[in-house]
């Protein structure tokens, strides 16, 4: 059994119908008989629970309008989880995280978060970037010619949702799907799978609402993306099969 602790929130956060895309979330991922999910609207959690009976932890979760930094000993336990090789999938707008930009927040800013992710939401325009999005609506993604296990054998998709912009970060990334924004006039990463350490790390920006879930193929992307950050045999399903028979 692949335990996945799911972190949801937070309730100041009402531009995100984060609530709604938990949901579907956990709806996706339940297709695999392999998977349990666990969701926890407590960031502390990472502290007060032991994250060595899971495989996975993925964050659909900001902390917007809360200054509170995540507590040292939290600190301490995610980074442990890491370091064992446990598994981490990054939601949306979780990449805002614990940032110094973040209104009415900065007091929680925590820079090694911003290693761990990689490429982060940056509301302050430091260094000329100021991070943004395409008004939410409708849009097609591309997969790139990058080989992975996580998108291998699907096709383009449309989707409506928010298409991210200029995420900061210097780190690495190869991204596995892209799509052509309004705004820039330049076609944007929005999903990248690489290594923290001894964990495998995937990031989708994709996921502003239940909404996104709507398509096959997001859904499928995080289904694997969690199977691959367990280090498990990611096993395709088309979209006609409602769950694995494995």
């Amino acid at each position: 059994m692949t335990r996945v602790l799911l972190f949801a929130g937070n309730e100041a956060h009402k531009w995100h119908n984060w609530e709604g895309a938990t949901a579907r979330i956990k709806a996706a991922l339940g297709r695999d008989p392999r998977v349990h999910v666990e969701v926890s609207l407590d960031i502390e959690d990472l502290s007060r629970r032991n994250l060595g009976d899971y495989a996975v932890i993925l964050l659909n979760y900001c902390n917007w309008h809360d200054p509170r930094p995540l507590s040292e000993a939290s600190r301490a336990a995610f980074l442990k989880f890491l370091s064992d090789g446990g598994g981490l999938v990054v939601h949306h707008f979780s990449n805002g995280a614990f940032h110094f930009s973040l209104p009415k927040a900065g007091e929680s800013d925590w820079p090694e978060y911003r290693k761990i992710v990689r490429r982060v939401w940056d509301h302050s325009g430091e260094k000329g970037v100021r991070s943004s999005h395409d008004p939410f609506g409708p849009f097609t993604v591309n997969f790139t010619a990058v080989r992975h296990p996580i998108t291998d054998g699907l096709a383009s998709f449309d989707v409506v949702d928010e298409l991210y912009f200029s995420q900061a970060g210097e780190e690495p990334i190869v991204p596995l799907i892209t799509a052509r924004s309004k705004r820039t006039d330049k076609d944007e990463p929005l999903a990248w799978a690489y290594e923290y350490g001894h964990a495998r790390v995937f990031q989708t920006l994709l996921g502003h609402s239940a909404q996104t879930y709507d398509a096959f193929e997001p859904r499928e992307m995080l289904r694997r993306a969690v199977a691959w950050a367990a280090g498990q045999e990611v096993r395709p399903l088309t979209a006609s099969q409602d769950r694995c028979s494995w």
